[in-house]
């Protein structure tokens, strides 16, 4: 499926960062959406855990989610993933971060402000 600009519908390319027609900033385009990604219950080494949060924070601030859901369990992932948005939130690479009020294994991600 091709990714479209959500300001005027145009077809755009992965790599585009702003749109072709509109000069809408894709990067900030999002469409209130969440994604939810388990990282602690599929036997992963913390660092093998770290580098799919990194890969997905990566890979979502090019789509139009807004936020992601990251199942972080209660133990060393989660204490490692907490340093590591921390870390995020720090050099501007994510918005802010929190704990997932319906999950205590879990933190909320936000990728983008709306406009």
């Amino acid at each position: 499926m091709q990714r479209r600009c959500l300001n005027c519908d145009f077809p755009v390319n992965e790599s585009d960062k702003v749109c072709p027609k509109c000069d809408s900033q894709l990067v900030l385009q999002t469409d209130g959406s969440t994604t939810t990604l388990d990282i602690a219950h599929g036997r992963q080494r913390i660092d093998d855990a770290m580098e799919q949060l990194r890969s997905a924070v990566a890979q979502h601030q090019r789509n139009p989610t807004q936020f992601l859901r990251i199942i972080v369990g209660s133990d060393r992932i989660r204490q490692a993933a907490l340093n590591e948005l921390h870390a995020m939130e720090s050099r501007g690479t994510i918005v802010q971060y929190g704990y997932d009020d319906r999950n205590r294994g879990a933190l909320i991600i936000v990728l983008k402000r709306p406009k």
